[in-house]
């Protein structure tokens, strides 16, 4: 298995042990490791072991912007086939967010958010492969905004970001 964090320069790091991770982030300046650690609980109330990690299988995370409230947050993780299509799996996106299985969405891409913010829309009709979206990436995804209704400071993920990113540079 391996651990991606973030380093407090916004540099991703890969470890394939947990000793590694401490390694790492003492040598960034910051010996401070935050984990964060999502367990499945399965019908029997027992913890479900994670898929066997295979060469075709891709874990992605998921965060949920909603523009009313101004708030992009964490909502889970999915075991996706590299070459399967985002459109195919809609109704499982759809699902951690708590929306109805039809529920039109858009998907972004959270390539980097530090020393610039890189947020691209995700083409849900590409393979997960060919959109260059690989295993522990993160994909943000929001409701379709329909034209004409109500209009927000922050419209979409790349916008609010982009926000959040020029106020912390801001206060530093």
């Amino acid at each position: 298995m391996t651990y991606i964090f973030l380093t407090t320069k916004g540099r991703r790091v890969a470890c394939s042990w947990v000793g590694q991770l401490r390694e790492t982030s003492s040598k960034t300046n910051n010996f401070e490791l935050k984990l964060f650690l999502e367990v499945e609980i399965g019908q029997d109330s027992w913890p479900v072991p994670p898929p066997a990690k295979t060469k075709n299988k891709i874990m992605l995370f998921f965060k949920l912007y909603d523009p009313s409230k101004e708030e992009l947050r964490y909502v889970g993780r999915l075991w996706v086939e590299h070459t399967g299509k985002p459109k195919d799996m809609l109704t499982r996106i759809n699902k951690l967010a708590g929306f109805a299985p039809s529920q039109e969405i858009e998907l972004f891409e959270e390539v980097k958010f530090q020393p610039i913010v890189m947020c691209e829309p995700v083409n849900k009709a590409l393979p997960f492969n060919a959109s260059l979206i690989e295993d522990g990436d993160i994909i943000c995804f929001q409701k379709l905004l329909q034209a004409g209704t109500e209009t927000y400071r922050y419209p979409d993920v790349p916008s609010f970001l982009e926000h959040v990113h020029n106020r912390q540079n801001r206060d530093v």
